[in-house]
């Protein structure tokens, strides 16, 4: 939801634990961009394409990490029906009607992920070692995906239009308030799995402590 300060609070999560950090806005096409600030919603036709390069940036940037001993990654990311989340999850590519209940995928809206890791190591050429070579390039290439889950800043609506009509030099304008709220379908309220609601009007430090300990409870992050 724009103007519910998921950037912030994804930027402070991703530095408290030490994760790197996608803001999904800045992987619009310009064409939505443009629909956007003229105040034009976006449809699911204009979303669909964006969701799909948002995951594929988050996995590519955990996989990359990962032989560096990376475990997760921070996504802010306004993904306000259940069927975006679907594809940020890695359960599907479209936004069709789908039944699936698996999760391909943990991404942390603020979104999180974070996975097991396989072995590092690059298959070499060398024919003494072609065998060993072999196994581990398999077990790379079976390494469990990411799975997914949601942070979900929410709260009164006179918040979020108050942050929207104070910010400046955004391509989202604060009339768009009413479609975004129009779109919204509460993951908590729909009984979605892997989210951690935070309060909006909560302090930002508080948010955090709250996002971590949901997260670590959901097992998205290793217990302390």
């Amino acid at each position: 939801m724009s103007g519910s300060g998921k950037t912030t609070l994804a930027r402070a999560l991703a530095k408290a634990l030490s994760l790197p950090f996608i803001d999904a806005d800045d992987l619009h096409s310009q064409a939505n961009k443009d629909k956007m600030s003229i105040g034009e919603p976006l449809t699911d036709a204009d979303r669909m394409p964006w969701l799909v390069r948002v995951r594929k940036a988050a996995v590519e940037a955990m996989e990359s990490d990962a032989r560096g001993g990376a475990s997760g990654i921070l996504v802010a990311c306004s993904a306000l029906k259940a069927s975006y989340r679907g594809v940020l999850r890695g359960k599907h590519a479209d936004l069709g009607p789908h039944t699936s209940s698996g999760d391909g995928a943990p991404c942390w809206g603020a979104a999180a992920a974070n996975g097991e890791k396989g072995d590092t190591r690059l298959p070499v050429k060398d024919g003494s070692k072609g065998k060993q070579a072999s196994k581990i390039t398999a077990a790379w290439k079976a390494r469990p995906p990411p799975r997914t889950y949601f942070v979900h800043p929410f709260g009164a609506r006179s918040i979020l239009w108050e942050r929207m009509t104070n910010r400046k030099s955004h391509f989202m304008k604060a009339d768009m308030l009413a479609s975004q709220l129009d779109t919204l379908e509460n993951p908590a309220e729909i009984g979605e799995e892997g989210i951690v609601e935070i309060r909006l009007d909560a302090s930002l430090e508080e948010q955090a402590r709250v996002a971590i300990e949901g997260l670590r409870s959901a097992g998205a992050i290793p217990m302390c």
